[in-house]
């Protein structure tokens, strides 16, 4: 085969894979739009510096994060569902950021333009939303987690009580994120492992008590009919044998539903190291 013949296929090749990155990312545009209008919106007013810098440093500052336009979006939206999530639980406090990939976009905007971020933040969302490392949240992490997951769940309209995740809970397992944290439901407990750099779940199954009916009654993110109407939801599933999901995998305990201290912190391991919002 001479030089041009090579030269020919590989220019080929690299047309049909082009031509399919290019189809991939309008279909996930497509999707995305349609699942998250506003947060798609949202991303397209987000300074060209930031996605540049993310696209030039994050790989750098997150090991394992695969940077490219399809990724970019997916992490952008994650921060932007995150603001919202902040501007909705208000006053109540602090919320938690379950994802490093979304971390990633607002690592590379405070780097970029970090007033500039405030005055963005304050234009669509009402307020600043400060980045606070995870002990200065002032509340603990998993309580700062529950806000987080019952204004997700609220804004994609998926029962609290799970087990269908909403988009920010689910972004490092689908990047596959090494050292990111991978969310689940066992036994109507949200759970997390931290991914390896295989890209896989590892180590410790961590609970989330926060993230469950009683704890989140008490913590005033759920109504009491709204519990009662989930759970009869929930049995009716699990007796119709459409419970993906929500039982557990051999071996781990008893229900979390049951209850359980809505103050417990999960420690530095709690699938969060940082997070914004409060007063």
């Amino acid at each position: 085969m001479d030089n041009t013949t090579r030269r020919a296929k590989f220019s080929f090749a690299h047309r049909i894979n082009a031509w399919w990155a290019v189809r991939q990312e309008r279909r996930l545009r497509h999707t995305l739009h349609q699942r998250h209008p506003l947060g798609m919106a949202l991303i397209g007013r987000i300074p060209a510096e930031v996605r540049n810098d993310w696209m030039c440093r994050a790989a750098g500052e997150f090991p394992g994060l695969v940077v490219g336009e399809a990724n970019w979006i997916r992490c952008a939206l994650g921060l932007v569902l995150f603001f919202q999530a902040c501007r909705q639980q208000g006053e109540r406090g602090h919320c938690a950021l379950p994802s490093k990939a979304a971390d990633s976009v607002w690592h590379a905007w405070l780097r970029v333009d970090g007033s500039g971020l405030a005055d963005w933040q304050i234009c669509h969302f009402g307020r600043e939303l400060p980045h606070v490392e995870g002990p200065a949240l002032g509340d603990a992490l998993d309580v700062c987690l529950a806000r987080t997951w019952a204004a997700a769940c609220r804004a994609e309209h998926l029962d609290l009580l799970g087990p269908r995740l909403p988009w920010i809970f689910k972004l490092d397992s689908l990047l596959r994120l090494p050292t990111g944290w991978a969310y689940r439901f066992e036994q109507g407990c949200l759970v997390h492992r931290q991914i390896d750099g295989f890209g896989r779940p590892g180590g410790r199954t961590m609970t989330h008590e926060a993230v469950a009916g009683a704890a989140l009654v008490t913590l005033g993110l759920m109504t009491e009919a709204e519990l009662i109407a989930q759970r009869r939801r929930h049995r009716g599933e699990v007796n119709g044998c459409a419970s993906s999901g929500w039982v557990s995998v051999a071996g781990d305990g008893g229900s979390c539903d049951a209850g359980g201290d809505a103050a417990s912190s999960c420690g530095s391991s709690c699938g969060s190291g940082c997070g914004g919002g409060g007063d």
